[in-house]
């Protein structure tokens, strides 16, 4: 009885340190997530893997009572013991059908197979037909294809960041999928086939990039290195334009400003924009010098269209900017939430009137009249 006590309290506590480490912890938020996703399916077994205990032990109970002789004493005593056991045992059963049940439901709330939904958006671009949009979202890619959306169905759901569509597969960082071989962090990898395969570049577990941007054409590499590792000496921009067999740190000079964003040209090398707090500035020498396009904004998602402009998001606002600085329009959104803001937009790299855009409370937009009308395609977080 004692052992049964301790199962179930052991259980009990299974199950509360998911919300308090949620509750107080300083991981980063899809660290939280990861974590609640793991131990509601931990608890949920443990519940189901304690339900059949209880249940073995009343079955069992009952069977030595029906072996008793009631006619005698001693057994009669034995037999009114067991059935109060047995009666305890079959109530606190009811704990753990009740915990399964709970935690069944939430998480079947937290991922339905058939459902698309979004715990996350880390960036979103077209394949080069420009006929499905790739999404990461946590649990591996969402794909728009055809007015549908579809959960990735082969390879394992990685958690992208640093995500960048080329055009013939995709370039990202990140963590592994729970229940993966691979290491965490990733690093810098690469898929050519939808995420089914990962091909390891460099910095495999050593730092997980969330800026980094590629070359759609051209695969030149930059990141924001946030701390010393084996390749890079110093924290810093840095650039590759092999494959990452070799880096190079950028001067940075005429940028001003705390970096937001960046992007790189899809078709001429060396050029790339980043966005800051105090503007937008472009760089045609991989990063070592930079002219100002945009001044006195706070630039919250630079994107190159594939007509030599960029795209500028800044709050209430999308913009079109010709790479000299000479040209500026505003184009038209939909009406955000105040508190909403266009976090990632992209350009349909054969449809110039097609553009996609999502914001950081992961609705996603899509017009394919240049900003005249637009389509909701995702709500909070939940496909359309």
């Amino acid at each position: 009885m004692k052992q049964l006590l301790y199962s179930i309290g052991a259980l009990l506590t299974l199950l509360n340190i998911p919300i308090n480490v949620l509750a107080h912890g300083t991981e980063d938020e899809h660290q939280q997530e990861l974590l609640l996703n793991s131990m509601l399916k931990n608890g949920l077994i443990s519940s189901i893997v304690l339900f059949a205990a209880l249940i073995a032990v009343w079955y069992f109970l009952k069977k030595k009572m029906n072996s008793l002789n009631m006619k005698k004493k001693e057994e009669s005593v034995k037999r009114n013991r067991l059935n109060t056991l047995s009666k305890s045992v079959l109530f606190i059963s009811v704990i753990p059908l009740l915990a399964a049940v709970i935690l069944g439901f939430m998480q079947n709330n937290e991922s339905t197979e058939d459902a698309v939904t979004f715990m996350h958006i880390h960036g979103l671009d077209y394949t080069a037909d420009g006929q499905e949009i790739y999404v990461p979202a946590h649990d591996g890619l969402k794909i728009y294809s055809e007015g549908m959306w579809s959960n990735q169905t082969e390879g394992e759901l990685h958690d992208y960041m640093g995500f960048s569509m080329v055009e013939d597969g995709f370039y990202s960082s990140g963590h592994p999928a729970p229940g993966s071989k691979m290491a965490d962090p990733f690093g810098i990898v690469k898929s050519i086939d939808k995420g089914k395969t990962l091909e390891i570049l460099d910095l495999y577990e050593e730092i997980d990039f969330h800026g980094m941007t590629v070359g759609y054409k051209t695969k030149d590499i930059y990141v924001f290195n946030p701390a010393p590792n084996s390749r890079m000496d110093k924290p810093g921009f840095y650039y590759s334009t092999d494959e990452t067999k070799t880096w190079n740190q950028s001067k940075l000079e005429g940028l001003v400003g705390q970096a937001s964003t960046l992007a790189a040209h899809p078709t001429e090398n060396g050029v790339v924009a980043i966005g800051t707090d105090s503007g937008v500035f472009l760089s045609t020498d991989y990063g070592n010098s930079f002219e100002s396009l945009l001044e006195n904004v706070s630039a919250v998602a630079v994107s190159f269209d594939h007509s030599n402009s960029l795209l500028v998001t800044v709050p209430g606002k999308l913009l079109s900017i010709s790479l000299d600085g000479t040209k500026q329009t505003d184009l038209n959104i939909p009406q955000l939430n105040s508190d909403d803001v266009i976090a990632y937009v992209r350009q349909n790299p054969q449809e110039a009137n097609e553009y996609v855009f999502a914001t950081f409370n992961k609705d996603i937009f899509i017009t394919k009249d240049s900003g005249e009308t637009w389509m909701e395609i995702v709500d909070q977080g939940t496909a359309k």
